[in-house]
């Protein structure tokens, strides 16, 4: 769920990047920084009103790359911030966390169930459609299955995958906008 905070965080409502790619997925070389090092030097962040710790901050910065550590802090509080505004968005919306297990047995957090579940009730894309599936089968033929019926589901899994995260960008573009952010100008990437 984390990668998919960090995704969102990098796009705009209408598809283009609105934020410099935030997530490396937790396989970066970004060694973790002290909440007293990113404290000195940096501007309080608050979401609608509500303090991002800093030691949340510098907890979630091992998990971003960046330029210099102004960079990686930018990143992790955007990442926090919108991992704040879906969760108030769930409390809006009185849902209740209802963890599921993916394909090799890893449950979600309660936190990623909530945000799974305010996404899967708002941000649902349309799934695509046999025209588009055949007009990708027919310009990729060479790297799928022979006929359509064996790559249709391929193709599907696929379209739907990108379908959500433009979906989800889109609706996580508006939170942002709607929020009132102080200490990180978001909508740039940059710091406050």
């Amino acid at each position: 769920m984390a990668r998919i905070i960090d995704t969102l965080a990098a796009r705009t409502a209408n598809g283009q990047q609105m934020l410099e790619e935030a997530g490396c997925g937790g396989s970066c070389s970004t060694p973790p920084v002290s909440a007293a090092r990113l404290m000195r030097d940096a501007a309080p962040v608050r979401v609608n009103g509500v303090l991002v710790p800093e030691a949340e901050i510098a907890r979630e910065v091992q998990h971003h790359e960046g330029a210099t550590i102004e960079e990686a802090r930018a990143a992790a509080a955007r990442a926090l911030i919108i991992k704040h505004l879906l969760l108030e968005r769930a409390s809006e919306l009185n849902l209740a966390p209802a963890p599921e297990a993916d394909a090799i047995g890893r449950w979600e957090s309660d936190d990623e169930a909530l945000i799974r579940q305010v996404l899967e009730a708002e941000a649902t894309p349309a799934p695509p459609t046999d025209e588009e599936c055949r007009r990708v089968f027919a310009h990729h033929r060479g790297a799928l299955p022979e006929n359509y019926e064996n790559a249709a589901p391929i193709i599907r899994d696929r379209l739907m995958a990108r379908a959500w995260m433009a979906a989800s960008a889109r609706y996580v573009a508006g939170l942002v906008r709607a929020a009132q952010v102080e200490g990180l100008n978001v909508m740039e990437g940059g710091g406050a």
